[in-house]
């Protein structure tokens, strides 16, 4: 019986340790992967089944050195930022003019910052 107790408070301490939100990150790179995951971007811009299928928007993994070359004499943080805070903005060619309005807005200038910096460091 002694065991039994002692597996299920295991069990139980495993649980929360892994259901407990994971602390804010202080490093701009790592907040703004934070942002990323909490905002549910890779629903459209990492390869599902679903992406692939009927792709939703464009993958993300060099976008940080793709968004140097979009618009001639503007930077990739530059880009970046424009296309979260102003979506139709600029549409990748071949995918649906389909990114959330308004995300900006919910995001704190910290962590629009954040999500810039992470995007713009995949390369």
């Amino acid at each position: 019986m002694e065991r039994v107790l002692c597996l299920c408070s295991l069990a139980v301490v495993v649980l929360v340790v892994a259901c407990a939100p994971e602390p804010t990150a202080t490093d701009p790179i790592a907040r703004g992967r934070q942002v990323y995951r909490e905002l549910g971007c890779a629903n459209c811009h990492e390869g599902t089944i679903t992406n692939f299928l009927r792709p939703v928007g464009p993958p993300l993994n060099e976008v940080g050195r793709v968004a140097a070359t979009r618009v001639a004499g503007m930077s990739a943080e530059e880009y970046l930022r424009r296309s979260i805070t102003d979506p139709g903005a600029y549409v990748v060619p071949g995918y649906p003019d389909s990114m959330p309005r308004g995300l900006a807005r919910d995001l704190s200038p910290e962590d629009l910052a954040a999500l810039v910096a992470y995007l713009a460091s995949l390369r």
